[in-house]
C-alpha cells in the first residue's frame, strides 16, 4: 500500500502487517495529494501541492529523474495508462497533461476543457480513453491518442465532482461529488 502525506512524504505499507516498509521517500517540499503504483508495480508516481510530479523506484524508494514540471498549480491526481507507458496528472490550473513515463517529457498539448481545478483522473481499462472531472461540476472523456475530448461534458451533480473512476470492463464510470452523491454512468 502506497500513501501521500500532508508531511510532503510517501510512505510504502505492508498490506498484510500494516506496518511501514522502509524510510518516508522524501522530495516534494509541499503536501502529496495523490500516489499510483505502475502498472508492473516497479514504480510509484507522485502528485503534489509543490506542482510538480515525480517517478519513485518502488524497491529502493530513490526518485527516478527530475520532477515532471509543467503544471502552474497544484498537482492534484495522477495514474499510469494500463501499459505503464504514460502518466496523467490532473491540475489546479484545470489541465490534464499527459507525460512519457520512460522519459518523464510532457506528451503533447495540455488537455483544456475544464474550467475550474480537475480533481482527478484515470484511464479506461483499454488505454483508449481518459477521464477527469473538476470543482465546475463536470466529468469529461478524452481520446488518450489524440487528447481531444470525447463527446459533450457530462453533467448532473450540482456541486464539485472529487474522484472518477472506470469499471473493471469499462462500461461504465463512477463519480462522486460535494453534492454528497455518486452516479453512475454509460461510458
Amino acid at each position: 500500500i502506497i500513501s501521500g502525506s500532508h508531511d510532503k512524504t510517501i510512505r510504502i505499507w505492508d498490506a498484510e502487517t500494516g506496518k511501514a516498509v522502509g524510510v518516508p521517500l522524501e522530495g516534494h517540499t509541499s503536501c502529496v495529494w495523490s500516489v499510483a503504483y505502475s502498472p508492473d508495480g516497479k514504480q510509484i508516481i507522485s502528485g503534489s501541492f509543490d506542482k510538480t510530479i515525480r517517478i519513485w523506484d518502488a524497491e529502493t524508494g530513490k526518485a527516478v529523474g527530475v520532477p515532471l514540471e509543467g503544471h502552474t498549480d497544484w498537482a492534484w491526481s495522477v495514474a499510469y495508462s494500463p501499459d505503464g507507458k504514460h502518466i496523467i496528472s490532473g491540475s489546479a490550473d484545470a489541465t490534464i497533461r499527459i507525460w512519457d513515463a520512460e522519459t518523464g517529457k510532457a506528451v503533447g498539448e495540455p488537455l483544456e476543457g475544464h474550467t475550474e481545478s480537475v480533481h482527478s483522473v484515470a484511464y479506461s481499462p483499454d488505454g483508449k480513453h481518459i477521464i477527469s472531472c473538476s470543482d465546475d461540476t463536470t466529468i469529461r472523456i478524452w481520446d488518450a491518442g489524440t487528447g481531444k475530448a470525447v463527446g459533450v461534458p457530462l453533467e448532473g451533480h450540482a456541486e464539485a465532482v472529487r474522484s472518477v473512476a472506470y469499471s473493471p470492463d469499462g462500461k461504465h464510470i463512477i463519480s462522486s461529488s460535494y453534492d454528497k452523491t455518486m452516479r453512475i454512468w454509460d461510458a
